[in-house]
């Protein structure tokens, strides 16, 4: 018999007494990463691929009840220390992520969203603490589930696959496969049964979307098809599973709840999700976004007076990071005469200037310039902003590229229109002979996240230049200057 007061809201059925838990740690982890959700709803709304998280939460809810329903072989030994020692650390390795590793890859913040990381060790570290490590270990496969809330995986499996919203949206009905069959799955062959049916069913409708409604919203595509499918077979088997039997909720004995008492394990979470909660996201450092409807994107830049274009050259895999009618644009852009405060034997000096068109300006955000670029190899200074005139700011950076033995100067800066984005990056190298190496564009998101980790590892220290050299500012902020004003001119001259 357990002491008097020892259980909380004793007289209530187990279920409510669960369903209270839950409501509690919902409530927290909604005040402890409120600005993190909101910029997930604001990245959301205007295309991006994160949408697909809001789905996670009721793939893992059916496939948690299913897990919930099949018996178990827990032994009944319950050590309240273990669940407040386990419970505890999880708590403070969430808010080590989310106060230290947010700010050592703010610049990669949209990408990463480490927030959403910390997010989930604060739900497994509460549920520890409310509930028992055994009862939350039993479910050890939902919470792997409830780990796609990271985008990182997604977002390289949606980027392999072409970038598309189709492919989200296949990529999203494979997880609710993957929630189906742990939700179904009483037998492995039942289990597969589920996630078979779920894809078969799930694609079909992505294909049907794709052939009647080609241009619906990338959430549209990540939850109708995924949310669809899971719900139809869960349903087809669970009452194919049951025929002849009662169709009753909660027909059958519930086991009562481990840990008794919560009193304590309540005011921990507590805390921890209030301490959370004084933790910002990092705000954005770059420079304003200029807007002017006129400007037209998708063509080659004109070259400023004194410039001209000398080659062009187009690249297609950035569709997959920034659309399938993005466009990346390389010009090279020569000038008609040397200048010796340029180049001390006055050769004219070549400018390189890749312009990447979107029509989701969100993804410029996400994907910075540097996964066009492979960056393994290099240190990049801190940005330093410049006045290009007509209300355009762009960012300065030097670069230290150890692969191809030259530094590079990069201006670049972001536009747009009415429905387009456009981000321009001016490259010159140190090396101002005629076929000198400038950095290609390649799809290098994949090999660029080998520096993130050795940043984890070694600190920031190992990517940044400490002591840059802008040997190329005064040359960059004239040509850019001009080319942004060559530019507005022939947006006036055609509106």
């Amino acid at each position: 018999m357990p002491a008097a007061g020892s259980e909380l809201l004793p007289n209530l059925h187990p279920v409510y007494r669960v369903a209270f838990r839950w409501t509690v740690i919902g409530i927290l982890t909604l005040i402890a990463f409120w600005p993190s959700i909101v910029d997930l709803m604001e990245e959301t709304s205007s295309g991006g691929l994160v949408g697909y998280v809001l789905g996670i939460p009721f793939l893992t809810l059916v496939a948690a009840q299913g897990v919930a329903r099949r018996r178990d072989d827990e032994l009944p030994i319950h050590d309240r220390q273990t669940d407040l020692i386990v419970g505890f650390m999880g708590m403070v390795l969430a808010l080590l992520v989310k106060g230290v590793l947010l700010d050592r890859y703010a610049e990669q913040y949209d990408l990463l969203r480490l927030d959403m990381l910390a997010m989930w060790l604060f739900v497994v570290s509460a549920a520890v603490t409310l509930f028992g490590l055994r009862p939350v270990a039993r479910f050890a496969w939902v919470w792997l589930l409830l780990l796609a809330v990271f985008p990182i995986g997604f977002r390289i499996l949606v980027i392999s696959l072409g970038g598309s919203r189709y492919a989200a949206g296949f990529v999203m009905v494979l997880l609710a496969a993957a929630a189906t069959a742990l939700a179904v799955g009483r037998t492995r062959r039942r289990g597969l049964v589920g996630a078979a049916a779920t894809t078969a069913l799930g694609c079909a409708i992505v294909i049907g979307m794709m052939e009647l409604f080609p241009s619906a919203p990338v959430i549209a595509y990540e939850l109708i098809p995924s949310q669809t499918a899971t719900i139809a077979v869960c349903s087809a088997m669970y009452l194919s599973s049951r025929r002849g039997e009662t169709k009753t909720p909660l027909n059958r004995p519930v086991n009562s709840l481990s840990a008794k008492s919560i009193q304590l394990a309540g005011a921990l979470v507590l805390v921890f999700g209030v301490l959370l909660a004084l933790i910002s996201p990092p705000a954005s450092s770059a420079p304003p976004v200029y807007r002017e409807d006129a400007l037209e994107f998708g063509t080659p830049l004109i070259a400023p007076p004194g410039w001209q274009t000398t080659d062009i050259t187009e690249y297609d895999f950035v569709k997959r990071f920034y659309g399938q009618d993005s466009t990346l644009i390389r010009q090279y852009m020569t000038a008609d005469e040397g200048n010796p405060a340029w180049d001390k034997l006055s050769r004219p000096r070549t400018v390189v200037v890749d312009s990447v068109t979107s029509p989701w300006p969100v993804n410029f955000n996400v994907y910075s310039d540097n996964v066009i670029y492979d960056m393994t190899k290099t240190r990049t200074s801190e940005g330093l902003e410049i006045d290009l005139g007509n209300g355009v700011v762009g960012e300065l950076f030097t670069v230290v590229d150890d692969a191809l033995h030259v530094t590079w100067t990069k201006l670049t800066w972001t536009w747009r229109n009415e429905n387009h984005g456009q981000r321009v990056t001016l490259l010159t190298v140190d090396n101002h002979d005629p076929g000198a190496p400038f950095p290609e564009p390649e799809d290098a998101l994949v090999s660029n996240l080998n520096t993130v980790f050795t940043v984890l590892i070694r600190g920031n220290s190992v990517a940044t230049d400490d002591d840059p050299d802008f040997k190329d500012a005064g040359l960059l902020t004239v040509f850019g200057r001009d080319l942004v004003a060559t530019q507005l001119a022939a947006a006036t001259e055609s509106s």
